[in-house]
């Protein structure tokens, strides 16, 4: 599969030459040198394969009758899986009907053999100018996008539109002083979109203070909520402000609200209605203004449902919600996200080959971006330089869960390439399970693997009712 280089000419594009007679490579391989395009020549599908997955053209021709094999179900699978590229369809059998099943296939042109110079020319140039149509409007709205990003939170890495549409909203709710509850599942981002709305706030200027309830012991909370006076008990030897107090004029990020313990729940709406608080020990109410922003992975209405989360004051913090999806709702910000991350870990041009993405696509991502971020840390460690291929996401996956290849338990493509679509209450708790068989029920091996917090992996080992010291079988 040599690539040719590129000559002087009009054309500057990577071209894929499919056809399994030698002679008519070389001929179209000719005439477009001359032209200034670079070739990638292939006799087989099983060549063209293995060239894409370090070469993407930019334009494919593709014979239809390849010995056994047949051109247009490659120029089928090339379509989507390049879809911005150009494909034309050749034969020596010169049909219509021939011509609108390659042309139904996905091909974008249909030339006969023998092929005429002039009109391989013009077809390549034609397709030229339409992919560079296509993908200036493309690059006009990630610009678009781009800016609107940078405008509200340089740190949030996205062009994906689900994405996009919570930036809208976060720039909708910034500026107005409602309470916002951020839900979505662990390792989405809440915090980054807390901090965004703070900064988009008039309380920017404020301080943005910052409590995780599911990292405390439930007997703490009150007093890391609203401070305690000397004497409180045992061993308060000083008064101490809580974090209510510390975010005055500013927002309170209340992190994993869904933890908060049933018995401090009144006191928290209490202090939102009133914009006082009353120190642990303390008899006197202390005035606090403050923004709260809340954020969980649970289902709050189901907890009210079930007595564990108080109804009025999930009404109260509420007022205003933003759901953020999973890694898998947003793929087309994995290789924008991975490369973020690589560049975070001193690889300036990263590079993933084409089957290592792939296989990163049909992971599941339970610990969605947060796991992302882990995987990027480990894997420059795996890779030699900067560049990433299946072998290195393959010695990752199983060395971290003692396994040889990604584990897919959630649904791999089939032979007609759509997942399975399972309950998702299922597939984490499945996830749980593998992690902890593959850790013989080390619960911190386990959610280090699963880009997880111990006490988040926690909470969900006593939400699925598993024993982690004898977790079942998947």
């Amino acid at each position: 599969m040599p690539v040719t280089q590129q000559q002087s000419g009009p054309l500057d594009m990577a071209v894929l030459l499919l056809d399994d007679q030698p002679l008519v490579v070389e001929m179209l391989k000719f005439v477009l040198k001359r032209e200034g395009c670079r070739i990638i020549e292939a006799t087989s599908i099983a060549e063209a394969e293995a060239a894409l997955s370090t070469v993407t053209p930019d334009v494919s021709i593709v014979d239809v009758y390849l010995g056994d094999e047949n051109g247009l179900d490659f120029a089928q699978k090339l379509r989507d899986r390049v879809p911005d590229s150009g494909i034309i369809v050749i034969s020596a059998e010169d049909t219509e009907a021939l011509a609108r099943k390659a042309l139904d296939s996905g091909a974008d042109n249909f030339l006969s053999k023998p092929i005429v110079p002039d009109a391989l020319i013009l077809a390549v140039s034609r397709l030229r100018d339409s992919i560079r149509e296509r993908r200036r409007a493309d690059d006009l709205e990630l610009e678009l996008k781009h800016s609107l990003r940078q405008s509200i939170f340089p740190e949030i890495v996205t062009n994906s539109d689900a994405m996009l549409a919570v930036l809208r909203l976060v720039e909708k709710v910034g500026p107005r002083d409602l309470s916002v509850l951020v839900c979505g599942e662990s390792g989405t981002g809440k915090e980054l979109v807390a901090r965004a709305i703070h900064q988009q706030s008039k309380r920017a200027k404020g301080p943005f203070v910052e409590l995780n309830c599911a990292a405390l012991p439930p007997n703490l909370v009150e007093s890391e909520l609203f401070g305690h006076e000397k004497g409180a008990f045992t061993g308060a030897i000083a008064s101490r402000p809580g974090k209510i107090r510390h975010a005055n004029g500013g927002t309170f990020f209340l992190d994993e609200i869904g933890e908060l313990p049933l018995e401090i729940q009144p006191k928290l709406l209490r202090a939102l209605q009133e914009k006082t608080i009353v120190p642990v020990g303390g008899k006197e109410a202390v005035s606090c203004d403050f923004r709260l922003i809340s954020a969980t992975n649970r289902d709050l209405v189901e907890e009210v449902k079930a007595g564990r989360f108080r109804e009025d004051l999930f009404y109260r913090i509420a007022v205003f919600p933003i759901k953020l999806p999973a890694l898998r709702e947003r793929l087309q910000d994995l290789q924008l996200l991975l490369d973020f991350f690589l560049r975070q870990e001193g690889l300036n041009q990263p590079r993933i080959l084409e089957d290592a993405l792939r296989m990163l696509v049909d992971y599941h991502w339970p610990g969605n971006v947060r796991e992302l971020k882990n995987f990027a840390q480990a894997i420059t460690l795996y890779a030699d330089g900067s560049v990433i291929s299946r072998h290195h996401v393959e010695e990752y996956f199983g060395t971290r869960l003692g396994g040889g290849t990604v584990p897919l338990q959630y649904g791999t493509a089939t032979a007609g390439g759509v997942r399975g679509v399972r309950k998702l209450d299922e597939l984490e708790r499945e996830e749980i399970l593998y992690a902890l068989q593959h850790f013989s029920g080390n619960v911190a091996e386990a959610a280090r693997a699963l880009g997880m917090g111990r006490a988040t992996l926690y909470k969900y080992i006593k939400r699925h009712d598993i024993d982690p010291a004898n977790p079942a079988s998947v």
